[in-house]
């Protein structure tokens, strides 16, 4: 993950090359964190992967949102197992209430 958070540093790095694959990694090492039970870790890296998805989504809905739904909802998993039920619950409603669209993305 460092090599990947290096690459896509603002100042010596490449966030245009390299955020997607920031945000996959990350994506991934949340699932394994969750796997393992590291509840904590898993919701800051997914937390993180939502932040840049989401820069990601406003360049290019296309490419972007579905990984941005899928750490989502991983998220909303990680605030369950934390016992934030609520919160898992709103991050669900919210998903709900936006559906993705792909034939409305430009």
């Amino acid at each position: 993950m460092g090599i990947r958070r290096r690459l896509a540093d603002p100042v010596t790095g490449n966030p245009a090359a390299y955020e997607p694959d920031l945000a996959a990694s990350l994506t991934v090492w949340a699932w394994i964190l969750s796997m393992q039970q590291d509840l904590f870790r898993a919701l800051r890296a997914t937390s993180e992967a939502v932040e840049i998805y989401r820069k990601l989504v406003a360049l290019a809905p296309r490419r972007f949102t579905q990984p941005l739904r899928a750490v989502i909802r991983l998220q909303a998993d990680v605030l369950d197992g934390l016992g934030r039920i609520q919160d898992a619950q709103t991050v669900r409603d919210w998903l709900a209430a936006n559906p993705d669209e792909p034939d409305s993305h430009k």
